[in-house]
């Protein structure tokens, strides 16, 4: 992400302090993609039970406290601005199918934020870099003079970017921010993430991997090949809850919210893409690797041990996909990948779980 300087007049005329961020999401709006819409029209779905999603939360927090004052039917009389994060219409864009922000629902206004965010977070790893990022359109260089220059004063700027990453900062603590979302393990999963419901366990510590009503509906899909290494995607509305196949500790998350074409991703990535999405991998007592991806929510933290049948993953269409589906992947120790589509198939008609080594090889894609 590349966030250009160049300041439009007309975009902050009138703005006063309160709605200082109005101007750089503008600016924002050309090096930020905006989100996939899913298959159903709505927005992908706020990321809250991913890694930091808690300090993420409190970012989305300080700037609705400073921007509008929590109001998400908010207006500025002085500019297109309006709803909790004081979004101009050009940067709006219609997201959701909403013509201005205080016309969508508070989920659909913090889903749009909650994107931008990320694409800071992302370029920036610090959270510091949020508000002066929000407030001029990019990060100066750390000996540049722009730093202690007010941005567009004829605009009602009274701030330097410095003191008003101060104020904000100030802000974000008190709310209860940490001092960097993106950095050490990631601990700060709300705890209204975990728990739930199990799934559908079965004998010998197995589990189905969704509910079985989904599997019902979709049961054409068992024998589906992957489309080009041993795998099974399987197609499901995103939102489907799903379960580990197998106990053991999660040894890997994935935490990227943004869908990987829509990105403009190459086929290799770049800037940060990562092709599983929302995911995790799980390694059981046999060294085998459960990879699971796509998802819009994770429900357990990296180095947590997990029982078979445990919610650790909402469905979605995160990372290198086309459409909502659970991609499912099996590694044993000796690091090779086994077809999954014949042990789930077993799981499902009969109950019964299969060594993940003998499992075939070969024959389930393209």
């Amino acid at each position: 992400m590349s966030c250009a300087a160049n300041r439009s007049k007309g975009g902050v005329t009138g703005v006063k302090y309160s709605l200082l961020l109005a101007s750089p999401l503008a600016l924002l709006a050309g090096v930020v993609s905006i989100p996939v819409l899913l298959a159903n029209g709505d927005p992908p779905p706020f990321v809250a039970c991913a890694p930091d999603a808690a300090s993420i939360e409190t970012i989305l927090a300080t700037i609705r406290r400073l921007e509008s004052g929590d109001n998400y039917q908010a207006t500025n009389p002085g500019a297109s601005a309006s709803g909790a994060y004081q979004f101009i219409d050009s940067t709006w864009a219609n997201y959701g199918g909403y013509a201005r922000a205080l016309m969508a629902p508070p989920e659909v206004q913090d889903a749009k934020a909650a994107e931008m965010v990320g694409a800071i977070l992302d370029r920036h790893n610090d959270v510091a870099a949020v508000p002066v990022v929000w407030y001029v359109g990019h990060l100066p260089a750390s000996s540049s003079a722009e730093w202690d220059t007010v941005p567009a004063p004829e605009a009602g700027n009274r701030l330097t970017p410095r003191q008003y990453q101060q104020r904000w900062m100030d802000k974000y603590s008190e709310l209860g921010g940490a001092a960097s979302p993106t950095s050490g393990p990631p601990a700060s999963i709300p705890s209204s993430c975990f728990g739930g419901e199990p799934g559908e366990i079965l004998a010998g510590d197995w589990a189905l991997p969704g509910p079985r009503s989904m599997i019902d509906a979709t049961v054409n899909q068992l024998d589906d090949p992957h489309h080009d290494y041993p795998a099974w995607d399987w197609i499901i509305p995103t939102g489907t809850l799903i379960y580990a196949v197998r106990a053991g500790t999660v040894a890997t998350v994935s935490a990227w919210p943004h869908n990987w074409w829509e990105q403009g991703c190459t086929t290799r990535g770049v800037n940060g893409c990562a092709p599983c999405g929302i995911g995790l991998t799980i390694v059981d007592d046999l060294g085998t690797r459960w990879t699971y991806c796509h998802g819009s929510n994770l429900h357990v933290t990296r180095g947590s041990r997990v029982e078979a049948g445990t919610l650790i993953l909402t469905s979605g269409n995160t990372g290198r996909s086309g459409t909502p589906h659970l991609h499912l992947e099996i590694r044993t120790a000796a690091g090779i990948q086994h077809c999954p589509q014949t042990l789930v198939a077993s799981l499902y008609r009969d109950g019964v779980g299969l060594d993940p080594r003998s499992l075939s090889t070969t024959g389930c894609s393209f």
